[in-house]
């Protein structure tokens, strides 16, 4: 903004919103981005602020909207809203022809009963909670113009905000996010003969706070002392993934500064037929602050499957505290990611990152009509990849691990990380040499300004996030008091661990019992574990690799750089035409590629669960721990005498109801299963049959540079400017645009902290993106009409977004035997794994709903699936029956195979475990349709003064849209309502997944609204 980067280094998105009024002008660049751009690899946008001129000039507005004349919105319950924005701004000279002053104040305040409406047999309880908004933008701006062509500003601007809302909508999880910014900017612009220089030095200072908003109000909170969630998402902080959620929101409370000095100077030289043009950039950027993740209550969840509803409370399978404590996760109260002091707090600094950049260039106007760019960029961040941590020697390791070492026959001789693979114990690598080169060239073929021909290549690096390296630093340190999580329970598996500080271990009771029957037992666990930590203090940090041998984002919370670090970027590509037809009919047309590489993706190193790395001895222990209580002969040999003692406890001699789980209990699983991720032997646990490379180590999910999008676009807009004195319209500005396009990528968000599909094949299953939209269409305009009415429409047409499609997980223990149909470990069902999730249908890849299988089409793949792959092992138990541990048909019985998905509707259900879903066919993802109109009438009232009343109609035909990114159909394909093989369009139009649910009332597409506004300008 004038040329300041606002940049949030967090989390990626900008630090401050401006008022409207104050806004010049603005420009967007989406490809071939200017040589001055700030670090981006995608687009840029950037934004001009009013100035004051010798003329006295401003205005002041009201805009208000309310329910009272709105649609409903979704669940058919009142939840009332209402809308008050105004402001003003004022500019006007203090010295005339030397000195200008500029003011833009706004405020929104805003009031909604946000709508909550819970998913399948949880809709009974739908509900709502307060959700009020207040921002406050201001500017002010001095111009003053020296001598000759030399003009100096100052501006200053503030932003502060505080909203209600959930991360994602449809959760009774809301938090309270408070945003404060103030920025001072400074910029000289003057020119020296055939010279030209631009100077900027800027300040910003961001606060961002997040506090609990359910503890202490009226919010439907069944378990108060849990983050509750029935679904796959013990977190709450995936869209599609849970049915129920409630308690503290994960991410309260929280806090994040931000501070950006920076030095900006843009040159060039016009010489000849060429614009040479050369600048630097200094960026001063610390951030800090804390995240305790979880500080107010553990996560809780267990799968969404009614028959697992057995709890004795009221209500049933509706009734969240009948199900099973299936995963737990406590956090430990902490909230620093690094050791180091900043904004008065004792840790939590990042950074700082003296950001270097610098460039030059060169446009060549080789002849009268046609233009040759050439440039070359260079940047350098530090205090990124904490580089300034060397390799982490086996000294430092636990003694009692270092034991374990040596007994496995691995001991640690060189570095820790070592023991995961060599060189993986490297100090991380700190990006140097990021040069980044770009052409272009502009044509006229025809000479008369008509028509230019551009053509682009070049390559931009992305800013690396914080958010992306808070994880990375206290996993290697060997004291701090940081951030850490604990898994103690993983899909209903006791997992023991031993209190910070001390020698007790805790081994869970609770695990497997109904959540409403031990939610006091969870918390006050929660609180030792707390005051465990606190007591210990620095001096114990209870996450370093070298007290773990385990680092993941749902195991330790950590995650840990690959030594090999690359900052991302991409390869943009462009080729396009303008034409301008007869007079002010502008057609432009552009083909663009973008080709990003080196994002993050999360590879765990040493492949716990993988079906390649099975330890015979241990499946016999656990099959001989499982049968041998119910008189069955122990498993000491694979073969025969395996198998006899398993079809033992299959016949009268066992339980009438065996399965896979009952053995994985004892051992045969992954270790993150069964141990949370940890080497066996520290959480107190019988050996793993599928401990990874080596079953001394936990789960290493480290963060590679290998993740990549290709995006393909072509982009179309037509413009008309008409000017029609005669006519009925006086004047029309028109246009229409259209974007016909293809979005890839190895995973749904390729910007923050991603697991791979498959730690084997980490790229194999890219597809299309979590954004990408194959048609958007828009159009818009403003129709001058007689008696001075003006008419303004803006249209937008977006076709569905894509959906991955995922085999349902139990939520048992043994899930690698059913879900984890890769081999690789992932998709067992366990947070620790990859989230929750089960594995990607087998012949699909990312995005495939919407994409390669419609809604026409989905029963087409559930068949093939169940035809082919229900009823067959995964690789892990193929595993088993190749080792002769098991035989197929004892898997069979014990229900150790892949399991039929439900079909989808309109295709009768006859199998008990599938939900009746009702009549009707299935239906697809939605496409975003929304039609806003602005009637205005601008009364002149003397020389001058204008009085402009307006009435606004958004989303003017009450369109119904569904599927937004943060509230879409699940893809797990469960069959059950709100799902994508058990969804109805009677089903989806009462559902959740309408957009206007949460916070989101105000969104493009929510339903219809109207504004009453009045302006007045002079």
């Amino acid at each position: 903004m004038d040329g300041i980067d606002i940049s949030d280094e967090t989390v990626g998105t900008t630090t401050q919103n401006i008022p409207e009024g104050a806004i010049q002008e603005f420009q967007v660049g989406q490809s071939s981005l200017d040589l001055s751009t700030e670090l981006t690899s995608s687009g840029a946008v950037n934004v001009v602020t009013r100035s004051g001129t010798n003329s006295w000039h401003g205005e002041a507005f009201y805009a208000f909207r309310d329910s009272s004349v709105a649609a409903a919105l979704p669940g058919g319950k009142a939840n009332p809203f209402q809308r008050n924005q105004f402001g003003g701004r004022l500019g006007g000279p203090v010295i005339k022809d030397r000195l200008f002053f500029f003011l833009d104040g706004e405020r929104t305040k805003q009031d909604l009963l946000a709508p909550v409406l819970s998913g399948g047999q949880f809709a009974s309880l739908s509900g709502n909670f307060n959700s009020p908004f207040r921002e406050t933008q201001t500017i002010g701006r001095l111009d003053y113009q020296l001598r000759g062509s030399a003009r100096l500003f100052y501006r200053f601007s503030f932003d502060q905000n505080r909203n209600v809302s959930g991360f994602i909508p449809n959760t009774f999880q809301p938090f309270a996010n408070n945003n404060h910014t103030p920025v001072h900017a400074v910029g000289l612009d003057f020119n020296t003969g055939s010279y030209t220089h631009s100077i900027r030095v800027g300040y910003t200072k961001f606060r961002n706070g997040i506090t609990d908003a359910v503890t202490g109000s009226n919010i439907l909170n069944p378990a108060p002392a849990l983050e509750l969630a029935i679904g796959n998402d013990p977190t709450c902080l995936n869209a599609g993934q849970d049915d129920f959620c409630s308690g503290p929101n994960f991410l309260a409370p929280q806090g994040t500064y931000q501070t950006d000095k920076q030095f900006k100077y843009d040159g060039s030289k016009t010489y000849h037929s060429h614009i040479l043009r050369y600048g630097f950039g200094y960026n001063r950027l610390l951030g800090g602050g804390f995240a305790k993740f979880l500080g107010s209550a553990p996560a809780v969840s267990s799968v969404s499957d009614v028959s697992l509803a057995t709890g004795g409370f009221p209500g049933g399978a509706g009734n969240p505290l009948n199900y099973p404590v299936q995963q737990v996760i406590l956090g430990n109260g902490q909230g620093f990611s690094s050791e180091l002091p900043a904004f008065a707090l004792p840790g939590g600094r990042l950074g700082p990152d003296n950001r270097v950049s610098w460039y030059i260039g060169d446009a060549w106007k080789i002849w009268p009509n046609l233009t040759l760019n050439a440039g070359l960029r260079y940047v350098r961040d530090t205090g990124r990849t904490d580089s300034d941590i060397g390799p982490i020697p086996c000294s430092q390791l636990d003694p009692t691990l270092a034991a374990n070492l040596v007994a496995g026959g691995t001991p640690c001789t060189g570095n820790i990380l070592d023991l995961f693979g060599p060189g993986l114990g490297n100090r991380v690598r700190q990006p140097n040499t990021n040069f980044a080169p770009q052409l272009g060239i502009a044509w006229d073929p025809g000479k008369s300004g008509k028509t230019v021909i551009r053509a682009g290549i070049g390559l931009f690096y992305e800013n690396s996030i914080w958010n992306n390296n808070l994880f990375n630093r206290p996993p290697r340190l060997q004291q701090g008091l940081f951030l850490a999580q604990q898994t103690v329970c993983s899909n209903g598996n006791a997992q023991s661990f031993t209190l910070p500080g001390t020698g007790t271990v805790v081994t869970p009771t609770f695990c497997n019992q109904p959540i409403g029957a031990v939610v006091h037992d969870i918390a006050a666990l929660q609180a030792q574990y707390q005051a465990a930590t606190i007591a210990a203090g620095p001096a114990v940090n209870s996450v370093f690799i070298g007290n773990t041998l385990t680092s993941g984002i749902n195991a330790t919370g950590t995650n840990l750089f690959a030594p090999d670090y690359k900052t991302a970027r991409s390869v943009q590509m462009n080729i396009g035409l303008q034409h301008e037809f007869g007079h002010g009919l502008v057609l432009t047309a552009d083909y663009v590629r973008n080709v990003g590489t080196h994002a993050q993706l999360t590879v765990d190193v040493n492949h716990v669960g993988d079906a390649g790395f099975l330890d015979v001895q241990a499946a016999l222990d656990a099959i001989t721990a499982t049968v041998t209580p119910f008189g069955c002969p122990a498993a000491t040999i694979a073969g025969a005498n395996s198998q006899a003692a398993i079809s033992c406890y299959l016949g009268s001699s066992g339980p009438s109801n065996a399965s896979i789980a009952d053995f994985a209990i004892n051992g045969l699983d992954s270790g993150n299963s069964l141990c949370g991720g940890f080497p066996c032997s520290l959480v107190k646990q019988p050996a793993a049959a599928f401990p990874g490379k080596n079953k001394n180590l936990g789960t290493n999910q480290m963060l590679f540079p290998i993740g990549r999008s290709v995006y393909n676009g072509l982009q179309m807009s037509l413009k008309q400017n008409l000017n029609l004195a005669n006519g009925r319209i006086k004047r029309a500005n028109l246009q229409l645009s259209y974007a016909f396009s293809r979005y890839v990528a190895t995973a749904q968000d390729t910007d923050f902290i991603n697991f791979a599909e498959d730690n084997n094949h980490p790229t194999q299953f890219i597809g299309p993106n979590g954004l990408d939209r194959k048609h958007q269409i828009s159009f818009g305009g403003t129709v001058e009409l007689p008696y001075s009415l003006r008419l303004s429409v803006i249209s937008h047409f977006y076709s569905p977004l894509p959906l991955n499609l995922r085999l349902p997980t139990s939520g048992l223990a043994g899930g690698i035997f059913i879900t984890d149909v890769t081999g690789d470990g992932t998709g067992d069902g366990t947070a620790v794994s990859n989230g929750g999730v089960g594995d990607l249908v087998p012949g699909t890849k990312l995005g495939a709903f919407g994409r390669s299988v419609s809604a026409g089409d989905i029963n087409n793949l559930i068949s093939n699936y169940n035809s082919n792959f229900a009823g067959t092992p995964t690789p892990a138990g193929q595993a088993l029956i190749s080792a002769n541990l098991f035989t197929k048909a004892q898997l069979d019985a014990l229900g150790a195979v892949q399991q039929p998905l439900c079909p989808a509707p309109p295709i009768p259900r006859t199998d008990p475990a599938c939900p009746n879903v009702g009549n009707g066919g299935q239906v697809g993802m939605s496409w975003l349709r929304a039609l806003d109109l602005k009637l205005s009438w601008p009364i002149k009232v003397r020389e001058g003064l204008i009085i402009e009343p307006i009435v606004s109609f958004f989303n003017a035909f009450n369109l119904a849209n569904f599927d937004s990114p943060s509230s879409e159909l699940s893809g797990i394909l469960d069959g059950s309502n709100g799902t994508a093989n058990g969804t109805t369009a009677s089903l989806r139009a009462a559902g959740n997944t309408r957009i206007g649910v949460g916070t989101g009332v105000f969104g493009l597409g929510a339903p219809r609204q109207l504004e009453f506004g009045l302006r007045l300008t002079f």
